[in-house]
């Protein structure tokens, strides 16, 4: 793990959320899809627990973050920054996504804004090459990922509860085929969600096999390190940290 700082190259609004470019080429070298980072989200130690982000771009030099809207004193800070700002990181944290050389077809399963920290494994599966595919569920078309914030390689199959975009009801609507399809799946959202996935695959591929599905545990980091224990639950058939064990983990450890 590296402690750095990284300086805002460019910001950006996207709705209500606000997107960073970090120059970093230490951080950017380190990180793997899925590894989040810890920011020091304040001048001297105000607020003093860091929070945490998810990059939604790994390039050779700079990160991409984005920084969600709310009341939070983090975050609120963060908003402030301009360009030239240099802010304080620690990371990568924990154990990443990891795509096997066997994979030909890779199914990217999103939830809402979660879905986002999908695209470094896309990007990343790509390159590979892979054939990719990305299937979102998002409350209405204004919290979906834009089809132009993908690569032109990519599938795109979304789901909107409201049906303002795409298909109308639940992601697990769109899966037979792609599930029938896929090599290896990742997924990113809430344990609801990965619940609804997990009793689907049962349904369509019989078995949940080990190694088919890897899933980002839904989470917040305080250290990152595992000294401070605040993110251990049980998980792994046993009493875990994330920031170690995780938080990519296979979709069978986070039910048994």
């Amino acid at each position: 793990m590296l402690q750095t700082t990284a300086r805002i190259t460019s910001r950006r609004l996207d709705g209500v959320y606000l997107e960073l470019d970090l120059w970093s080429p230490a951080l950017a070298q380190a990180l793997q899809p899925g590894q989040p980072i810890l920011i020091s989200a304040g001048w001297g130690i105000d607020p003093y627990l860091r929070r945490t982000y998810y990059p939604i771009d790994i390039g050779t030099d700079t990160v991409v973050i984005r920084v969600p809207p709310g009341g939070d004193r983090g975050h609120a800070w963060m908003h402030t920054l301009a360009e030239g700002a240099e802010i304080d990181i620690l990371g990568p944290v924990g154990i990443g996504y990891a795509i096997g050389a066997y994979v030909r077809n890779l199914l990217c399963l999103g939830e809402g804004e979660w879905a986002w920290s999908l695209l470094p494994l896309i990007h990343h599966g790509i390159a590979q090459p892979c054939s990719v595919t990305l299937a979102a569920e998002s409350a209405s078309s204004r919290t979906a990922i834009p089809a132009n914030r993908l690569p032109l390689a990519v599938e795109y199959r979304l789901a909107t509860i409201d049906g303002s975009r795409g298909r109308q009801g639940r992601l697990t609507d769109i899966l037979p085929d792609l599930l029938m399809w896929a090599d290896a799946v990742a997924i990113a959202g809430s344990l609801s969600f990965y619940r609804r996935v997990a009793d689907h695959i049962r349904e369509q591929r019989v078995l949940l096999s080990p190694g088919f599905v890897q899933a980002l545990y839904p989470g917040s980091f305080i250290c990152g390190t595992g000294s401070c224990q605040a993110c251990a639950t049980d998980i792994a058939g046993g009493r875990r940290r994330v920031c170690l064990r995780g938080p990519v983990f296979d979709l069978n450890d986070l039910f048994r």
